[in-house]
């Protein structure tokens, strides 16, 4: 889970024949953004049916992080929506492109102009491309309307120019808000196994509301705004909080971490202590302690509540808290590099040792993504640790990790060979960036994002483990798309290589990044509000724990 700054990903679409397109013949509205729980600007469109095809145009004004991007366009389209010609201008921070589109049999012309510049490129695609601009929301609709199947049906698609889509008719139903109803359609889009979203439509073919949950985007009909809180999509009634029952106790805490304090939750056994204690280290990202994405949309899986009602109900206590500047901590992860997270995470443990009630000999760490790079940090230096689990840690620094990352969905997305050489050289050179220093093209950073990923690049996680004398548990998802299953065993490699004397590693087939049972859908079924991290794979972990930390009893 690296921290991800691009805000929204949109890309072109194309349909697959022989489905009857349910487009409006006339259709216009404005659509109001939301990123996280702020503004983020609105879009103007209109849908018009003309003699043997339709006219869509659009304009966009979105906020997005550091950057403001003005769209505009007119795409002219076939019967189906297929692309015959388009324009799109669009301004981010002040800087203008504008791209012309035209169909040649089984291919598209595009002519792209920026700064007085022009250069023009033939892409090949089937007739039935239908195109859904950068940024332009409404766009999204498109392949609601071209589903024809009924509730619970999922029908495949193509995008521009190789990419799969999924596209299911979820719900057909209507909500309610004081005496009013409203009719909808619930559809949810997984594209290239990247993007999962959420569509409402109304009767009419009306976008009612559009999220991307992974970036806590929202677009609503202005009209319809008040209903927005009642168009959701139903979650699974979450695990009680630990210490909710009679179980075991649980408390609010806070402790320094040099000039900011952090908060967190320490679960602990009823009876009497010392007990072994685990310290729960995040991935990357803003997450509370759970291990969630504050605010609406991102993650919600409660995977750390989850480990910690596991853990502590087999006699080991658990502390987890809140990044700096989320929930009840200080400070601004935006302006923490990598050392920093690392001095929380040995903050944290000097917090453990502190308590008359934790055994100071028998503290374990179990890291999460980036957070199964940092416990092998703190563990490096502190020989009293007394185990680690890696949970989807890396085995190589990070631009190599990006650049795998890149390449491997730029391939998900239909790209060909030189797709996927322009992805690889453009993350490198944006890493090189960062490595000497400068500022990348095209992306603002902070001083703090800037170092965070300079630390990270100049981390080298195999020579890190072979210096950990602690007991080490090393597991990862089969079907991980983001630290592929190499990771594990490569980090196995280092520690046999380094004649460690206990560790373990091992792969669970089925379990994707989040250690959920995976759809294959990659990283659209994060979104899923019925996912929940495997059952198996937890009770794997505490035995674990529990067989390690028992040892070392005296």
């Amino acid at each position: 889970m690296f921290r991800n700054y691009i805000a929204l990903l949109m890309l072109a679409l194309l349909a697959v024949p022989g489905l009857k397109a349910q487009v409006p013949d006339r259709l216009e509205g404005r659509l109001l953004f939301t990123l996280g729980a702020a503004d983020a600007g609105f879009e103007v469109y209109q849908v018009t049916r003309v003699e043997d095809g339709y006219r869509l145009t659009g304009e966009v004004d979105l906020t997005a992080g550091p950057y403001h991007i003005l769209q505009s366009l007119e795409i002219g389209t076939g019967a189906r929506l297929e692309l015959r010609t388009g324009r799109v201008e669009a301004t981010v921070n002040g800087e203008t492109t504008a791209v012309a589109l035209w169909r040649q049999d089984d291919h598209v012309i595009q002519e792209r102009t920026t700064g007085g510049s022009t250069a023009s490129d033939t892409v090949e695609t089937p007739a039935t491309s239908v195109l859904m601009s950068n940024n332009v929301i409404h766009h999204i609709a498109q392949f609601a309307w071209l589903h024809d199947g009924a509730v619970g049906e999922t029908q495949e698609f193509l995008a521009f120019p190789r990419v799969p889509v999924t596209v299911e008719l979820q719900d057909a139903g209507s909500a309610t808000r004081g005496d009013e109803s409203l009719s909808f359609r619930r559809y949810f889009m997984n594209v290239a196994n990247m993007l999962g979203v959420y569509v409402w439509l109304a009767d009419d073919g009306r976008p009612l509301k559009i999220t991307v949950p992974l970036q806590s985007f929202e677009a609503v009909d202005e009209t319809y705004k008040d209903w927005s809180e009642a168009l959701i999509v139903s979650e699974a009634t979450p695990d009680p909080s630990p210490g909710s029952g009679a179980a075991y106790n649980s408390e609010e805490v806070r402790f320094e971490s040099g000039a900011i304090t952090l908060a967190g939750t320490l679960s602990t056994p009823r009876g009497r202590g010392p007990w072994p204690a685990a310290l729960l280290i995040t991935g990357s990202g803003a997450q509370d302690r759970d291990e969630n994405t504050p605010g609406p949309g991102g993650l919600k899986l409660g995977i750390f509540r989850t480990i910690a009602d596991t853990l502590v109900r087999r006699d080991i206590a658990v502390l987890r808290c809140d990044d700096r500047g989320v929930g009840a901590s200080g400070g601004d992860l935006n302006e923490a590099g990598l050392r920093e997270l690392v001095s929380d995470a040995q903050a944290a443990v000097r917090f453990l040792r502190s308590r008359p009630d934790i055994d100071s000999e028998r503290i374990a760490l179990v890291g999460h993504s980036e957070g199964g790079i940092i416990a092998p940090m703190v563990a490096a230096s502190d020989s009293d640790i007394a185990a680690i689990v890696l949970m989807a840690g890396t085995a190589a620094p990070l631009d190599s990790v990006i650049v795998e990352q890149t390449v491997g969905l730029t391939i998900a997305a239909g790209g060909d060979s030189a797709d996927v050489e322009r992805a690889r050289t453009s993350t490198l050179d944006f890493m090189q960036a960062i490595r000497e220093g400068r500022e990348p093209e095209d992306v603002e950073l902070t001083a703090g994002q800037q170092r965070w990923l300079r630390e990270h690049i100049e981390h080298d996680p195999l020579a890190t483990i072979r210096e950990v004398t602690a007991s080490v548990l090393v597991v990862n998802g089969g079907q991980d798309i983001q630290v592929v299953p190499d990771h594990a065993r490569r980090l196995g490699d280092a520690l046999g290589e380094a004649g460690h004397h206990e560790y373990e590693v091992k792969i669970f087939p089925e379990l994707n990044h989040l250690f959920a049972v995976s759809r294959g859908e990659g990283l659209a079924e994060y979104v899923d509000p019925d996912a929940e991290i495997d059952p198996v794979f937890l009770s794997y972990l505490a035995d674990w724990l529990v067989a390690r930390l028992a040892n070392l009893r005296s």
